[in-house]
């Protein structure tokens, strides 16, 4: 395994991203987005809004390793009984927890009475005047002066409760963190005519500096964006296909409609005889 790679999860020739600042530093800084495909902790009942796994797609994968940004473990072999080392390295762990947050937990009140010293003082006053006034009600000499006297409240005087063990909070991890590091394991794609011409636009539009997302909800191979997706709109409708592959009239007046329809550019990406590639974009213009 290389130092400082990002550790990408292989199940069932998917990859996935278990770490989140793996998953920040893939799209901030080398312009992978992939897509969250994990239950919300806090919304399980809705597909709107995903967390964690980062799913890969098979192009986005396959350049990381040609860059030499990640590895790839059998996520398979994450789901397995613990050791007992591994069981007393948890217990330590959550102690350490445990330690951190009761010590924050005891900072944070007192910081709250701190805060709230002049509040807490007028409750106490008003409650001590309210006492001397039953007793002088009851016949009790009580001094006027009594009742103006302030009280001199020390901070450390307070009894901050300790925090119980009950109410800490647990970490649950998105990822196995004794995952051995010898799992590596070969990556297959691309193999396949279709599946080498697809990789070749990707890496290509991904070199020239764009951000690249699936474009199945669109009718394409790729969504080709000018910067990052969660502020810009794409640009481009890529859509791979053979070089010599024949299209009808029909066919191109349909993907020409639809791009212009979604306000994009539709991409025609082949790889011609010379071995090169080439991009034909449609616009749809109307005749009057």
């Amino acid at each position: 395994m290389g130092e400082g790679r990002i550790r990408v999860s292989v199940v069932k020739d998917c990859a996935y991203v278990w770490n989140a600042e793996d998953v920040c530093m893939l799209r901030e800084k080398h312009r992978i987005v992939g897509r969250l495909v994990g239950c919300h902790a806090r919304f399980a009942r809705q597909n709107i809004q995903l967390s964690l796994p980062l799913q890969l797609l098979p192009e986005e994968t396959s350049l990381l390793l040609l860059k030499g940004m990640v590895d790839l473990v059998d996520g398979t072999k994450s789901y397995r009984t613990p050791t007992e080392q591994q069981k007393q390295a948890l217990e330590r762990m959550r102690e350490k927890t445990f330690q951190d947050q009761e010590h924050l937990a005891r900072q944070q009140k007192r910081d709250d009475i701190v805060k709230n010293l002049d509040k807490i003082k007028a409750g106490k006053k008003a409650k001590r005047n309210k006492d001397l006034e039953e007793r002088r009600s009851a016949g009790e000499d009580i001094d006027q002066s009594q009742f103006d006297e302030d009280l001199d409240l020390d901070i450390d005087s307070f009894q901050i409760e300790p925090l119980r063990k009950e109410n800490m909070m647990i970490q649950i991890f998105t990822e196995d963190p004794w995952q051995e590091m010898d799992q590596s394991l070969d990556w297959t794609f691309p193999v396949t005519e279709e599946e080498n011409l697809r990789f070749r636009v990707f890496r290509d539009l991904w070199e020239k500096g764009y951000y690249l997302t699936s474009g199945g909800k669109f009718g394409g191979t790729f969504l080709v964006y000018p910067g990052d997706p969660l502020r810009y709109h794409s640009f481009y409708i890529a859509v791979c296909l053979p070089y010599k592959h024949k299209m009808c009239g029909q066919d191109i007046i349909t993907m020409g409609r639809l791009g212009s329809d979604v306000k994009k550019t539709v991409l025609l990406c082949s790889v011609n005889d010379n071995n090169e590639l080439t991009y034909t974009s449609l616009v749809w213009t109307a005749i009057s």
